[in-house]
């Protein structure tokens, strides 16, 4: 599937949100903008491609540093039936944002974003997200952006050792990337997978190499 399902209401959430930026929050606009760059959707279907050969559905999900959430969370509702969406980022700006990209799902009590900080151990995963029962999926699209996943695994998922879907790169070019690997293999390696079900990587239009690993 090379395609999101761009709905009416998802086309009036969108575009509401993007006049709101360019209105109150003119500073952000490039960067909203940039989150729907041709790569940035090149990545997000790859995931969704793979992902479905191995599994169709969930019910909990956990989104690791997602940003706005947009497409990502799209495709997890209206392609595997995701209940439940968590996504964790720190970014207040974030949050915000993700909140009207996403507003019919959040309305629908589908979708919620946490500032928590997952890699400390002072903040643990959202009770509304425990109360959805065990996480089964667990999403990580900027693992170059993190210190290793295997610390946050450890630290909040050991019993219900959710599947995994992380991706990464080999560009250091970018203050912000402060972790990348050499090869799928090493991303496999630093979240302690074992259990392995797809690792591979992608030329993107924007000439990056992107890698990805899906597994326990």
């Amino acid at each position: 599937m090379n395609y999101i399902k761009y709905t009416p209401f998802i086309s009036n959430n969108w575009m509401r949100s993007l006049n709101y930026v360019h209105k109150e929050k003119p500073h952000l606009f490039q960067r909203v903008l940039d989150s729907f760059t041709e790569s940035q959707l090149e990545s997000k279907l790859w995931l969704n491609n793979e992902l479905n050969k191995i599994q169709n559905e969930f019910n909990n999900v956990a989104v690791i540093g997602g940003w706005y959430c947009h497409v990502l969370t799209n495709i997890l509702i209206e392609n595997f039936n995701a209940q439940f969406v968590c996504n964790y980022d720190i970014d207040k700006d974030s949050k915000t944002l993700s909140y009207k990209f996403n507003k019919k799902y959040k309305d629908d009590e589908k979708y919620y974003c946490s500032n928590r900080n997952l890699f400390s151990v002072y903040q643990p995963i959202e009770g509304r997200q425990r109360y959805q029962g065990e996480v089964d999926l667990l999403i990580n699209t900027s693992c170059e952006h993190m210190y290793y996943m295997k610390d946050l695994l450890k630290r909040n998922f050991t019993t219900s050792r959710p599947l995994c879907v992380l991706q990464s790169t080999d560009n250091d070019e970018y203050d912000d990337h402060i972790n990348c690997v050499k090869d799928p293999e090493e991303l496999a390696e630093q979240a302690d997978l074992v259990d392995v079900k797809y690792m591979g990587t992608k030329k993107l239009s924007n000439g990056m190499n992107r890698f990805m690993v899906i597994g326990r």
